[in-house]
């Protein structure tokens, strides 16, 4: 299954990018945010997969970032939530409001995102409320997208490390970060400080 790529934007369309690596073209369904960040053919394009596999196609859905996608499997995991739904309420609306609306039981909110009717909304609203607000969606519930600093906790973590060794890299990387370092280079240099 293909969960992230990195390449070049190619082709930018209404609903979906084609993302060129090493030569091969990926077609990615994106939410409408991150479709407006990525629409400049020729730019460069990091994205977190979902690959949605059905009987007569695999559909690859991206995010900018991990939240994104979490939010996006969150959806999924809603008994008569599909992929094509789950897009839509991204697009209609950002992450903060949809997991406000979501929190509060906002039943009308939800149902004003075409394609969402007033029966998936309250299952949305019934299977989600609890887990959302236990989930750390650090960025979406501040309303942040993830920057530079987000992605380096989740991509230290990722590799074992625990929050106070984090920190203490973050500490001593602040220099790096504030002059707009790239995520791989910060975390080369975190590793040095680990």
């Amino acid at each position: 299954m293909i969960g992230y790529l990195k390449g070049t934007v190619q082709l930018a369309d209404l609903d979906a990018v084609i993302v060129v690596c090493g030569g091969v073209g990926y077609r990615v369904l994106l939410p409408v945010p991150d479709l407006a960040r990525l629409s400049r053919v020729g730019s460069d394009a990091e994205l977190f997969i979902h690959t949605h596999v059905r009987e007569d196609a695999i559909v690859l859905y991206g995010f900018i970032n991990r939240d994104g996608l979490a939010l996006f499997e969150r959806l999924l995991s809603v008994s008569g939530v599909g992929a094509k739904t789950a897009l839509a309420l991204l697009s209609g609306l950002d992450a903060e409001s949809l997991v406000r609306s979501i929190a509060e039981g906002d039943e009308a909110r939800l149902t004003k995102v075409p394609g969402v009717g007033k029966k998936t909304a309250q299952r949305i609203i019934l299977e989600l409320a609890d887990k959302l607000a236990k989930q750390s969606l650090s960025s979406v519930v501040s309303g942040k997208a993830a920057g530079p600093v987000d992605d380096l906790r989740s991509a230290l973590a990722n590799l074992g490390y625990k929050a106070p060794q984090i920190e203490r890299a973050l500490q001593k990387l602040k220099p790096l970060v504030e002059s707009g370092s790239d995520l791989a280079t910060l975390v080369r240099e975190a590793l040095k400080h680990m």
